[in-house]
């Protein structure tokens, strides 16, 4: 179980940091400029305009905001609005991330509001990007046996920041499809309903806006890649990416990110650098392909190299991170 918790949150930051050199390019432009990526490559600083200034293995925000829910939560022993509020207003004001191009609409809205001394929840159910699906695997880790917990803190971590319908959804159906992995006992399709029955549970929660359900796009995913997996795994990417897309929008991005997960029966080698290779928002497509996928197959599979890399540049340790959260 501590491998498959590790597992969660070390394959969310290798996905990530795969990802970065690729944020948001065409399969078509990833093709051309990296080839397939399969391990971690410097970005091409003149066709990389967010992360062209990062090394091979650096993580993004991504990363860096599921570290800020893991400290909440090993704290206070459970989600707490108020302690996440104020640790992100603080690495908001000690990273500048205001005038950096890395954080999405909705967080660079949050985080304004923050800074600003505004209740950021007055607009946060305007979006419907991924930012909050993005850094909830570790309440997926601190509540693998508690999945009415896991639900709540999720959906909770979520609306300060993404309060929509879909944000919430989509941050309920990462944090479940990783509490099921860290627990154990369930096969790739479980999970993939697991995360169904979690988006659902959110859509109750959320703002009420103009966007299709991220429910009803992880049986979507689901499909596709039951129809498509016998013409091999390149075909599937591109029905995945063809059909619901892999952008930020989390309607695209979370489902995206399960049916890569489905397609590799939750192997974390394999489903990092698929999940990579949708291109669009690939550094938190692989983070979170890698949260999912790491949960169920466990740190164990995932090159060692990999995993040293990734701690190394971070200047982090996952595994007692881990530790701490199970604990």
């Amino acid at each position: 179980m501590l491998d498959r918790a590790y597992g969660a949150l070390v394959g969310g930051a290798i996905g990530d940091a795969m990802g970065m050199p690729a944020s948001f390019f065409t399969r078509e432009k990833m093709k051309n400029t990296y080839g397939y990526i399969h391990d971690f490559v410097t970005p091409e600083a003149e066709v990389q305009t967010c992360h062209g200034s990062l090394q091979a293995g650096e993580i993004t925000d991504d990363t860096m905001e599921s570290v800020i829910i893991s400290n909440v939560l090993i704290e206070y022993r459970g989600f707490n609005k108020e302690a996440f509020n104020q640790a992100m207003k603080e690495w908001a004001i000690r990273q500048k991330m205001l005038e950096t191009t890395v954080i999405g609409p909705a967080t660079r809205k949050y985080l304004t509001a923050l800074i600003e001394g505004k209740n950021p929840e007055e607009t946060s159910g305007e979006s419907a990007t991924n930012g909050s699906a993005m850094r909830v695997a570790p309440v997926g880790v601190k509540y693998w046996n508690d999945w009415e917990g896991c639900l709540q803190a999720a959906a909770e971590s979520s609306l300060p920041s993404h309060g929509s319908r879909p944000c919430v959804a989509g941050a309920c159906a990462v944090a479940a499809a990783v509490a099921a992995g860290v627990h154990g006992g369930y096969t790739p399709e479980e999970v993939m309903n697991k995360a169904c029955e979690a988006a659902i549970f959110g859509e109750t929660i959320g703002r009420d806006i103009t966007a299709p359900l991220v429910s009803k796009r992880i049986l979507l995913a689901k499909r596709i890649v039951e129809e498509y997996k016998k013409e091999g795994l390149e075909c599937v990417l591109d029905e995945l990416v063809g059909t619901i897309g892999a952008s930020m929008y989390v309607y695209e991005s979370v489902p995206l990110a399960l049916g890569v997960f489905y397609a590799v029966d939750g192997d974390a080698k394999k489903g990092i650098p698929a999940a990579v290779n949708c291109g669009d928002d690939a550094d938190t497509n692989g983070a979170i392909c890698g949260n999912i996928c790491g949960a169920y197959s466990g740190a164990a599979v995932l090159p060692e190299s990999w995993k040293q890399r990734v701690q190394k540049v971070s200047s982090l340790d996952f595994l007692e991170t881990a530790k701490k959260l199970i604990g």
